[in-house]
């Protein structure tokens, strides 16, 4: 058994989601179970640092995805891993861990979503949402200041999956979280971009 730690709030996420699609495509035979912590600041609480000990104490493996975010936000890939480091050996844990999207570059998991996403089958669609975007950010007020709010870009993801002519049950799916990543209509889980999460889980699932 691999329990992986990953910064969704609960399972009707798409961090979530996708985890499991490329989980079942490309380790089909692997025991895996989630724990959703709800964000970055409850990765070492008291309940997520006793479910690691508890889990290795016993003999199962840890595992921790976590995004880099970026500098804009206040962290990005070099800040995020000092953070996890230092935690871990203030805390006298060790736990292999994956900061998003490839384990040296700032970004999240919707980096990883937007490059497995078709853009190959829809072009089109890209072409426009970034029309609309360099339109809706060029816009300013009085001040100078941006008039208008752009996606970002789970915003962007949401809206390229529900502008899909999809049936009313596969439709239903897009609000738990499921945006259909096991679909090769949408999404390519064999994209370059994915192969350091892959081999990252390659040398680290049981």
């Amino acid at each position: 058994m691999t329990k992986i730690f990953i910064e969704a709030e609960d399972k009707t996420t798409p961090e979530y989601n996708f985890l499991k699609a490329l989980i079942n495509l490309h380790f089909p035979t692997k025991d895996v179970d989630f724990t959703c912590i709800g964000g970055i600041g409850n990765l070492f609480n008291e309940t997520n640092k006793n479910q690691i000990s508890q889990a290795q104490e016993v003999g199962e493996q840890v595992l921790i995805l976590i995004d880099a975010d970026t500098v804009t936000k206040g962290y990005g890939f070099e800040k995020r891993k000092a953070e996890i480091d230092s935690n871990m050996q203030a805390l006298k844990l060790s736990v292999p861990y994956f900061i998003y999207p490839n384990n040296k570059d700032d970004g999240d998991v919707e980096t990883l979503m937007e490059s497995a996403a078709r853009r190959d089958l829809h072009q089109v669609f890209f072409d426009c949402f970034e029309d609309y975007e360099r339109c809706v950010s060029g816009v300013k007020d009085k001040s100078g200041e941006p008039l208008y709010n752009t996606p970002n870009l789970k915003g962007k993801l949401h809206t390229y999956m529900n502008a899909q002519k999809l049936s009313n049950k596969l439709r239903r799916k897009l609000g738990t979280g499921d945006w259909l990543f096991d679909n090769t209509n949408y999404w390519n889980l064999n994209a370059v971009a994915l192969q350091p999460l892959k081999d990252f889980l390659t040398s680290h699932l049981i």
